[in-house]
């Protein structure tokens, strides 16, 4: 899909974890991201990011806390252009945010907190977990919760390696979690975490919340895989 261009990704593994990382964008400034990355071709690597994962995220969040629309504040972290806050607002969600940093939408004011905060399919992008995950729990509020999603890695990762569609530093793909790491990010965060399917994922610090409730009780499909094989999947 892309021609190659010489440069060497080295990834790592986690003894304890399973964490599999790469450190060799860690230097790279938002610039650099945008450059090489988030350009004009990024499209090629990750399709459904201008439209139709904005739209299945909408109609999932509506039919899982529909009833709650009209209540719950929402930010979507991460959010790219905003566009699955504004296919909310036209399905009725009156306090729903976007922010994300390489689309210039900022970030909360200080000490704001959300109902629900979702995260999709930014966690893998992120080189420092660490402040990724505290910044995520800071802005859920008490009885919220936390719903993202990034793919953990299948039961076979140590026979298939970086084989695994998955990992593509041309994506943006720097962080590939376990389901032992992602549990562990989280509860460093103060929070619980309960993974719907290898994909979707809900993280609190109370189960005693509606919402929560809601989210917990969810039926969501497993992960379906890309059209492309493993050798052209960008």
């Amino acid at each position: 899909m892309f021609p190659d261009t010489g440069t060497m990704v080295r990834y790592s593994v986690c003894i304890a974890c399973d964490h599999i990382w790469t450190a060799c964008l860690d230097h790279w400034t938002s610039s650099d991201f945008q450059r090489h990355i988030y350009n004009d071709d990024y499209i090629l690597a990750d399709p459904p990011f201008t439209y139709d994962r904005p739209a299945r995220n909408a109609a999932l969040i509506d039919r899982i806390v529909g009833p709650m629309k009209e209540t719950i504040g929402l930010l979507d972290w991460g959010g790219g252009n905003g566009l699955m806050v504004r296919l909310l607002a036209e399905r009725g969600f009156r306090r729903a945010a976007s922010c994300d940093p390489f689309y210039g939408g900022g970030r909360p004011a200080p000490g704001r907190s959300f109902d629900l905060v979702t995260c999709f399919e930014v966690v893998e992008h992120v080189p420092d977990q660490r402040a990724l995950f505290a910044e995520l729990a800071r802005l859920v509020a008490p009885r919220g919760a936390l719903l993202l999603s990034t793919l953990v890695q299948p039961d076979d990762i140590r026979e298939v390696g970086l084989d695994w569609w998955y990992a593509r530093p041309r994506n943006g793909h720097v962080r590939l979690h376990s389901a032992a790491s992602l549990e562990h990010c989280l509860a460093v965060a103060g929070m619980e975490l309960v993974s719907l399917s290898a994909e979707l994922h809900v993280a609190f610090r109370t189960a005693e919340s509606p919402l929560v409730r809601a989210l917990l009780a969810a039926n969501v499909h497993e992960p379906s895989l890309p059209n492309l094989d493993s050798r052209t999947a960008g």
